[in-house]
């Protein structure tokens, strides 16, 4: 199996470096590129990409999803994986992934997320909260799929018609949810990504928890979320 990872960036040069080294450490059996969606940022994120991704692609300014599907689009490998420019990938990232598609009937896979400076309550958090929710959801066939970690097949991606572009949250769930009708999506909780936490500290407990709280019910009952993101750089 080999795999294409999509990265979405805008303005990122502070922390795309230390993504993309992570993402030349992978441990993984099969062929694997990386592709940098650059939404024309107008800082160094372009010069880092061109020298540690195997592609950029430069866009006009627009959704994360647009950028998501515009690197999905450059994509030569039979599975796409999704992640954000902000994170660290731990070395199995890849060959975890791969694992749970081993499975010939599954569609799409996604891991669990573990904050990069996050406190000891987040960390339990993510560690034992999130893991728990997220197989759930997989159950009730809601899968409740995070941006900066998950892969789908690209002959599911394609028949599905890709991303929403209008979407500027909530791109990720609204996708595999149309994506479980081609094949189930699994949770695979080996695969951890470790991400940003600079949204929470600028936003804080309460407003970050009920944003994605309210986007996954408006996702899940209308399959759409919300049109405004506000930008944390």
């Amino acid at each position: 199996m080999d795999i294409s990872v999509v990265i979405p960036a805008y303005n990122e040069e502070k922390y795309l470096e230390r993504c993309l080294k992570s993402l030349q450490r992978q441990q993984f059996g099969g062929n694997y590129e990386v592709i940098v969606s650059d939404d024309s940022s107008t800082d160094g994120t372009a010069k880092l990409a061109d020298k540690l991704a195997d592609k950029v692609i430069t866009h006009p300014k627009s959704t994360i999803s647009h950028g998501r599907q515009i690197g999905a689009d450059a994509a030569k490998y039979e599975v796409i994986a999704f992640t954000d420019a902000d994170t660290f990938i731990p070395p199995n990232w890849l060959s975890s992934l791969a694992s749970s598609l081993g499975d010939e009937q599954a569609a799409g896979v996604h891991g669990n997320l573990m904050p990069l400076d996050g406190t000891r309550l987040e960390n339990h958090f993510c560690r034992y909260v999130l893991p728990p929710y997220s197989s759930l959801m997989v159950k009730i066939n809601k899968p409740s799929v995070p941006g900066a970690n998950f892969a789908v097949r690209r002959e599911a991606f394609k028949k599905v018609g890709g991303f929403n572009v209008r979407l500027s949250t909530g791109e990720d769930v609204e996708l595999c949810n149309r994506v479980k009708s081609i094949g189930p999506i699994r949770f695979n909780p080996d695969a951890i990504v470790y991400v940003s936490t600079r949204r929470i500290r600028k936003w804080g407990y309460m407003k970050t928890v009920s944003f994605h709280i309210s986007n996954t019910l408006r996702l899940h009952a209308f399959g759409s979320g919300e049109i405004e993101y506000e930008p944390v750089r």
